[in-house]
Formats: structure tokens, C-alpha cells, sequence
């Protein structure tokens, strides 16, 4: 697994997608323009003990993935592009857990009228291992071994009537299949949410936002969420930027005997910081904040996340990233989570080859309240066409 695909992963999990654009989150569109396509080939050994974290396995495990993504920009016409980006894997193990396909498929389609007015529309499938998602969601926690497929349509817009005021608005519609597992069920959730946001000043901003999310499970449950939140952003100095946002959220569940549970209406919060001086990136974040999950459908979830990079010289990149994330569990006084800890050196030998290296830390508490850990380490080489 390269570096780049792993930023991607935890990218994934700031936020899930019902949630970008409702919470402030969705990406600038950027002008149409047309980007040329590439082709990435990448080859990583790695080896670790207990790599699923299951209650009965303790000893080494050695494996291989190859790889290949790629993407291209297509400029339809002057306010109009689309991006297409895949990734196809095979991963083998030497030993009890056999291979698996994963990969990803995406293609957005994206307009800008002008400066007031963009517009976005997005479709993905993910099919993955919980190792790979182990940052970005609890369901990894519950069962470890089971593949996962993930769909997702989502259509946002965004209107700035002046230099100061921005609209966005996001309507999303996402499945998650878990293949083969007996305790996560199939889960499709619908969300709407709508944000507001004003310049103060050249360097703050105050917002408020809402999303709405109506999610049902296979196993004949569903729950519905509304979360109303404060924002404030502003940027101190040349390096340093805050984010902040504070409000209610309540859940709603409905059983699949037919018994409703209404929660009563709590706190949710995140906050954000980051200093990004020219070779330095420092990020650190939390959330407390209801997400969708296939155990249990809509959980009351607590993120921890904190990323570092240094680009120690003009070809050479080191990383390293922390994540937790918990939500509560059947037991009192026990939560589900996870954590990862991992670190990552990439090595530019030429225009075309990367070379990369690196070690992650996993532990998990799941069901059964007993928390297991493994640890990792890899190393990959990725081939680049055309070179940069």
C-alpha cells in the first residue's frame, strides 16, 4: 500500500461523505481544465503478527499486494470537467487468510458557472479490507476479516453571492455490504444538509450548518440523525489555521421488533488545527458526532486524528499519522474502538520510481471487550506513467 493511498484513507476519515457539506467540509471546486492521464504501478512485501487482529492467531504472517491506479482529467468545455481515478489490488498472504481483491472507482463530474456558482456530482465503489478502513469507520472493530463493499452517489453546490457569503448544499445517498460477516448488516443511508458561511475578516469566518440522515439495516432496524452546529475558521499568522464547531445532534432508532428509541438531544463538537509552514504539515483533530455504521446503523462516535509530514529533502517525504476512534459498545462502561499508529518514508529515485517504507501499530476492542493489537511493517517500490 503506498503512501498516497494511505493520505487517501485518512482523508476518509475526517468526515463521511453525507457529512462533507453539510458540516462545511466540501471541496472548492477548481476551474474546468483537462489533466493528463497516469498509470501507477506499485509492489509491497510486508509482514506482522496477528495482521487481523482475531482472538485465535498469534503468529507471523507474510504477504504481498500489487497494484495499479490511475486517473485522468477530461475537459468537456471551458466550465466543465470530469475526473475519472481508479485502483485495482491483489494481496496474498503465506499462510490461514488466503488473497483478496480490493479496489476503488470514481468519477466526478464537476461545474463552474463562475466564481458565484459551482456545481459537483459524485459516484465511487470502494471494495476493501477492514485493515484498509481501520481509520475511517468502527466497523473494523466488530468484525476484522469480512470484506466490504461500499457505493456512494452524492450531488453538491455551492453559490457565493458576494465575496463574503458562500452557500452549500449537499444531498448523498451511500451503501455499505459487508460480505459474508454475521454481525455487520447491509446499511444504506440518505442524508441532506445545507451550510452557511461569512467572511469577517481576511483571515476568519463564521458559519452555521445542518444535515439531516435517514439510515435502515438489512436486519430490519434503521435511525435517523439531525445535527445543527456553530462554525468559526480563521488563519493566525503565515502557518497556523483553526476550525471550530460546537452544537446538537439527536439520534433516533427504531428496533427490528418494531420498539422506538428517542436519545435525548446531546453536544456535538469538533475542533481542528493545523501548521503548515513551507516543509512542515502538523494537523491535529477530534469530533464527537453521530455517523453511520452496519453495526447498529447511526452511532454516537469520538475521533482523535493527528497527522505530521516533513519533506526532508527535495525527493525524500516522512509521515506518520494517529487515529482513534470509539463508540459505545453493548457492555457498560466499554467502548467499541480502534487505533492506529503508523509511520511512512517515501524516496523519489527518479521521475518514474518511489521508493517507500514504513510500520503501523493496530488495536482493536470489539464485542467482546478484549482489546487485541498487531503491528506491521512494509516496504514498496511504485513505478509512474507518464513520469512527472
Amino acid at each position: 500500500m503506498t503512501a498516497a493511498h494511505r493520505g487517501k484513507l485518512l482523508l476518509l476519515a475526517a468526515a463521511p461523505p453525507m457529512l462533507g457539506a453539510a458540516l462545511g467540509l466540501a471541496p472548492t471546486l477548481a476551474a474546468a481544465q483537462e489533466q493528463q492521464p497516469h498509470i501507477e504501478f506499485d509492489m509491497t512485501v510486508f509482514t506482522g503478527r496477528n495482521p487481523f487482529l482475531t482472538l485465535d492467531d498469534r503468529a507471523m504472517t507474510t504477504g504481498g499486494e500489487i497494484s495499479a491506479q490511475g486517473g485522468i482529467g477530461i475537459g468537456i468545455d471551458p466550465k466543465t470537467a470530469l475526473d475519472l481515478d481508479g485502483r485495482l489490488a491483489y494481496r496474498r498472504y503465506d499462510r490461514r487468510y488466503g488473497s483478496f481483491t480490493t479496489g476503488r472507482a470514481v468519477a466526478e463530474l464537476k461545474y463552474r458557472d463562475d466564481e458565484r456558482l459551482s456545481l459537483s456530482s459524485r459516484a465511487r465503489f470502494d471494495r476493501s479490507l477492514p485493515l484498509e478502513t481501520l481509520a475511517s469507520t468502527i466497523d473494523a472493530a466488530v468484525d476484522p476479516i469480512s470484506l466490504q463493499e461500499s457505493y456512494a452517489l452524492e450531488q453538491n453546490v455551492r453559490w457565493r453571492p458576494d465575496a463574503h457569503t458562500t452557500f452549500a448544499g449537499e444531498v448523498a445517498w451511500n451503501r455499505r455490504v459487508p460480505l459474508g460477516s454475521v454481525l455487520l448488516a447491509r446499511t444504506d443511508a440518505t442524508s441532506f444538509g445545507a451550510s452557511a458561511e461569512r467572511r469577517i475578516s481576511p483571515y476568519s469566518w463564521i458559519g452555521l450548518g445542518g444535515v439531516a440522515t435517514f439510515s435502515d439495516s438489512a436486519d430490519g432496524s434503521d435511525s435517523n440523525s439531525a445535527i445543527v452546529v456553530l462554525k468559526f475558521g480563521t488563519r493566525i499568522g503565515r502557518y497556523f489555521s483553526a476550525q471550530a464547531e460546537g452544537g446538537i445532534s439527536k439520534i433516533t432508532r427504531t428496533e427490528s421488533d418494531g420498539r422506538r428509541n428517542n436519545s435525548p438531544a446531546q453536544p456535538t463538537a469538533s475542533v481542528s488545527f493545523c501548521y503548515d509552514p513551507r516543509r512542515l504539515r502538523v494537523c491535529l483533530s477530534g469530533r464527537i458526532s453521530p455517523v453511520v455504521t452496519s453495526f447498529g446503523g447511526i452511532q454516537r462516535e469520538k475521533t482523535l486524528n493527528a497527522t505530521f509530514q516533513l519533506q526532508t529533502s527535495e525527493r525524500g517525504t516522512l509521515s506518520a499519522t494517529g487515529d482513534y476512534r470509539a463508540v459505545p459498545g453493548p457492555s457498560f462502561g466499554t467502548d467499541t474502538k480502534v487505533m492506529r499508529l503508523g509511520t511512512a518514508y517515501e524516496h523519489r529515485l527518479d521521475n518514474r520510481f518511489r521508493l517507500h517504507v514504513g510500520a503501523d501499530y493496530d488495536r482493536r476492542t470489539g464485542l467482546s471487550s478484549q482489546t487485541l493489537g498487531t503491528w506491521t511493517v512494509r516496504v514498496g517500490v511504485t513505478f509512474r506513467i507518464p513520469s512527472r
